[in-house]
Formats: C-alpha cells, structure tokens, sequence
C-alpha cells in the first residue's frame, strides 16, 4: 500500500500542477489585456496633454491675430483725430479710444495667459513623455515575458499529462477512481498530507491514534473531516 499511496502522493502533484497550467492559461491572457490597457491608458494621457498644447497654441495665434486688428483699429482711430471739425466729434472718438484701448488690454492679458498656459503644457508634455518612454521598456519586457510563459504552458503541460497518464496506468483501478472521485469533489485535491495532526486539506485535526498509525502502517488513511487521502509528511526536513 505504501508504494501505492506515492504513486498517488505523486499523481496529486502532477494533477496539481496541471490545474495551475490549465488556470494560468486562462489568466496570462488577461493579464496581457490589462497591460496593454495601462500602456494605451498612458499612450492617451500623452496624447491629451498634446491636444491640450495644440489647442492653446492655436488660441494663442487667434488672439495675437485679433491683437494685431485691434492696435491697427486703434491706430486708425487715432489719424481720425486729425480730421475732426468739432468737439462732439473728437469727445465722441476720444471715448471710442479709450474702450479700444481697455478692449487691447484684456487682450493683452488673454495673450499672457495663453502663453503661461502653453508653457506649462509643454512642460508636461514633455514630462509625460519622458514617463512614457520609461514606461514603454518596462511594458515591453513584461509583455515578453508573459508571452513566452504563455508559449511554453502547452508544451509543459502536455509533458505533465504524459506523465500523469503513465502514473495511472500504475495505479490500481478501484484505488485510482477512489482518488478521481475525491478529487472530484475536493476543487481538485484528494491527495494530501498530515503534520502536528492537522490534515493540510481542510486544516482540521485529526484523532491523535490515526496520527501515530500515519507514520508506520500500511493501510491507507482519510481525513475523517474532508475524506481526503492522508498521509504524514515531516514538515521539519
């Protein structure tokens, strides 16, 4: 029974290892999709931070356009001083100066205000390029690396179920089922050990005199809690 019981003791680790290839083949890929979902997250932010610039840019030039219509309005409203014949007339055009005048001013300061603002996005742009570029060679080497742990899974597990199947043509018929039927209803693990009289299956104790038969008897033991198939295992070595 003893050396039955390995061959289980191992088939268990194999199985155990097939589920964590079958689970990583579910999960390398989303973790591929969220990666590329950060980086295209940090792409945007980059792209945003440009538009952003482009358009101040853009309102800078159409405000030092309707700056310059405006000093050369108020330079002609100046010649026209020299043509008046009245006091109404140049009262009247003394008036319209001066709110040119207060117009060309707030102009003035949307055209200060804008280059502050392009100034302030290009400095961030150019900072969220400079993160970007960092970002960029740790993006690629992660994706790399979880492409080719994502390639090498079928192979490796192909190898694992060979190995699995050869263990099982070991293993008795009705002792084989038993462990395919633990397993079944145990989320994978019939196989499992026992140390300090804790099964490692469902962390209960088990009774002290089937502990010490663990370590010596031939017969094959179960969790009188989970029914796994137990076995002692010194935790110490």
């Amino acid at each position: 029974m003893k050396e039955e019981l390995q061959l289980l003791i191992d088939l268990q680790k194999i199985d155990t290892d097939i589920g964590k290839f079958i689970s990583k083949k579910k999960d390398l890929p989303l973790q591929l999709d969220q990666l590329d979902e950060a980086f295209a997250v940090s792409k945007m932010m980059v792209e945003e931070t440009g538009t952003k610039l482009a358009e101040a840019d853009k309102r800078h030039r159409e405000t030092e356009e309707k700056l310059k219509k405006a000093v050369d309005g108020l330079r002609k409203a100046k010649e026209r001083l020299n043509d008046v014949k009245t006091n109404k007339e140049y009262n009247a055009i003394l008036k319209e100066i001066e709110g040119m005048e207060k117009k060309n001013g707030e102009i003035e300061e949307t055209v200060i205000a804008l280059l502050d603002e392009i100034d302030a996005n290009r400095t961030a742009l150019k900072e969220k390029e400079r993160e970007l570029t960092e970002e960029q060679v740790r993006y690629e080497a992660k994706r790399k690396v979880l492409q080719a742990e994502l390639a090498s899974i079928d192979s490796e597990m192909q190898e694992q179920l060979e190995k699995g199947d050869a263990l099982r043509a070991m293993v008795p018929h009705p002792l084989l089922k038993k462990y395919e039927t633990i397993k079944a209803m145990n989320k994978g693990l019939a196989v499992v050990s026992v140390w300090k009289e804790v099964c490692n299956g469902c962390y209960m104790n088990i009774p002290p005199q089937m502990y010490n038969e663990l370590h010596s008897s031939e017969e094959l033991f179960f969790c009188p809690q989970c029914n796994r198939i137990i076995y002692w295992y010194d935790q110490q070595k």
